[in-house]
């Protein structure tokens, strides 16, 4: 019990301190030294923070945390080097985002499966903004338990106290700056006092920082609420949410599998005909030789984007069809041979988009742009490959797409990782 009142406590105090490196170092980072390091470092608080924060409710992280964990990881270590720095933002924080979830084992599923952009908005939005006042409700039962449950106040009112110094610190101070800009005289009388410590010489830097100390304040809410609501949670309020979502999902259900047969059915002939006429174009790269009119980058760059486009759209497509697909009703085995088809044909377009890229690759050589090209092109395969056992076998693949789609992204990064530094930098 002592440890899990140290680790709470602990949580509660770091709020602040990660709320500014989050914004200083991470979010709003203007300076190009140590990038990678400064992201290693903060993902490294991060999952200590989040430890505490769980351990500090007696509980202890579902196993798949670690996974996360080690993709955050390799994504921060990678994240000049890797396939691509927006990416790798955007990653980072949606870990961090289903981190707070899964840790607490709060997936509206019960696992991570297909329901994970409604664990998503429970965690940035109903856990982080709903949270916001988290750590005050935490700050006051942060103290020693007595024996008939109540809580002893010196413990709590030490750390509340700290806690509040610690928040209204910038707020005092920028409250010094405002009357030093009003009246001369008083402004004097500041900079002496400043300049007569030491420590606190360089008056431009605590202006400099101002933003940066103020709005940790906001932020140190919202952190410490997606982490710290997250671990409050017993898991009934999402158990209710996902009742009510999965009633929601049946009730969309009204379209006949012989309307999403006919509707699939006429891609599926469309991609068939631009096949039977482009097919000399389109595999021409698997004999090693290229239309005449066409060099090597024009072939590669020529449809390249629109095949992506083109197994997105099948994908909404099959994603349509599975949430307003009435499955008792008649036709069936069609719709789902048509879905099949469909996949086939987008693992077609996959291949060939493939295709581009390697000859694209073996001319030209790395770039951290061309794997992550590759990448997606592994995703969309993947994705389809998981589309046909799931609509076959009635098995839902979400989870292991979910987990291949992040896991190939952290190696494929640390690929480009290794290629950087042994080719020497080449972009």
């Amino acid at each position: 019990m002592e440890l899990t009142r140290s680790s709470k406590i602990a949580g509660i105090l770091l709020a602040y301190p990660i709320a500014y490196a989050y914004l200083k170092f991470f979010l709003f980072d203007m300076s190009d030294k140590n990038v990678t390091l400064k992201k290693v470092i903060f993902v490294m608080f991060f999952i200590i923070w989040n430890e505490l924060v769980v351990r500090g409710r007696g509980k202890t992280p579902a196993k798949e945390t670690y996974f996360w964990y080690g993709i955050m990881g390799i994504v921060a270590l990678t994240f000049e080097t890797g396939l691509s720095e927006g990416v790798s933002f955007l990653g980072l924080h949606l870990c961090a985002f289903y981190v707070a979830i899964v840790s607490n084992r709060l997936c509206y599923e019960g696992k991570t499966g297909s329901f994970i952009a409604a664990d998503l908005f429970n965690a940035q939005i109903l856990k982080g903004f709903g949270g916001m006042g988290q750590i005050f409700i935490d700050m006051a039962h942060s103290g020693r338990r007595s024996e008939d449950g109540s809580v002893q106040g010196k413990r709590a009112s030490a750390v509340g106290a700290f806690l509040i110094i610690l928040v209204l610190l910038p707020v005092f101070i920028v409250a010094v700056f405002l009357l030093a800009q009003i009246n001369a005289g008083f402004g004097e009388a500041v900079m002496k006092i400043v300049k007569s410590f030491d420590f606190l010489t360089d008056f431009r830097w605590i202006i400099n920082n101002m933003g940066y100390f103020v709005f940790a304040v906001p932020t140190a809410m919202y952190l410490y609420g997606l982490l710290g609501k997250s671990a409050a949670s017993d898991g009934a309020a999402e158990k209710r949410s996902y009742g009510r979502l999965v009633r929601w999902r049946m009730s969309c259900r009204r379209i006949s599998p012989v309307v999403s047969a006919f509707v699939t059915g006429i891609f599926v002939l469309l991609y068939l005909v631009f096949f039977i006429f482009e097919a000399s174009y389109l595999f021409s790269a698997f004999a090693g030789r290229l239309p005449d009119e066409f060099t090597a980058a024009e072939y590669a760059r020529r449809g390249f984007f629109e095949l992506t486009g083109i197994m997105l759209i099948n994908m909404m497509i099959y994603l349509l069809i599975s949430y307003f697909e009435d499955r008792e009703l008649y036709g069936r085995k069609a719709s789902v041979g048509m879905t099949v088809a469909l996949m086939i044909e987008s693992m077609i377009f996959a291949v060939v988009s493939f295709s581009k890229l390697a000859l694209y690759y073996s001319r030209f050589g790395y770039t951290p742009k061309r794997l992550l090209a590759i990448w997606g092109t592994f995703i969309f395969a993947a994705g389809a490959v998981m589309v046909i056992i799931s609509t076959v076998r009635r098995k839902d693949m979400s989870k292991a797409w979910i987990l291949f789609a992040s896991a190939s992204f952290a190696v494929m990064s640390a690929i480009s990782s290794i290629l950087y530094f042994t080719i020497g930098g080449i972009r």
